[in-house]
């Protein structure tokens, strides 16, 4: 969803729609009577930096269409097509998709922006999960240990936890 209070750190226009990139997110805005046919009646895709899995790129040329695609689940995932001798229907119902033409300068120019914007705050946000307080191991190993006092599980069980817990 893109409101007033959010700025928007790149933008690209194409076939399929509008990309948005935000601090948090990737917003595929679709209110257009040339994405109704492609895609049907959708309203704003919104995809966050956490949700995704992978960026998809290839630069639109003069010659043949280029994309961007947000992944979020790798078995689900459309092998984008696109090329010079045209974009496949599958590739232009991806709704993680927009395809991308060339037609002028400032178009690449503002898709390799938008992509460069996008791995980055991809990558921030991956920085940032790390960052959080992450589990103190030895009281996760006294925990279990407790467990295995009160015969909830097994010695095996404890140490094959503890192990995991220890990075052995």
């Amino acid at each position: 969803m893109i409101s007033n209070d959010d700025e928007v750190l790149a933008k690209v226009k194409g076939t399929g729609g509008i990309v948005y990139v935000f601090s948090d997110r990737v917003v595929i805005s679709r209110k257009s009577i040339t994405v109704f046919f492609g895609q049907g009646i959708k309203g704003d895709k919104t995809i966050y930096f956490k949700d995704i899995k992978a960026i998809e790129y290839k630069k639109p040329t003069v010659w043949a269409n280029g994309y961007i695609q947000f992944i979020t689940n790798m078995e689900l995932a459309t092998n984008q097509t696109v090329g010079i001798l045209g974009t496949k229907l599958k590739a232009l119902k991806d709704p993680n998709a927009v395809i991308l033409r060339a037609i002028k300068k400032e178009v690449v120019q503002n898709v390799e922006a938008v992509y460069q914007v996008a791995i980055q705050q991809w990558k921030n946000s991956k920085v940032a999960k790390q960052k959080h307080p992450l589990l103190d191991p030895t009281d996760e190993i006294a925990k279990y240990k407790k467990l295995l006092d009160d015969g909830t599980i097994t010695k095996e069980e404890f140490e094959a936890k503890k192990k995991q817990l220890l990075n052995l």
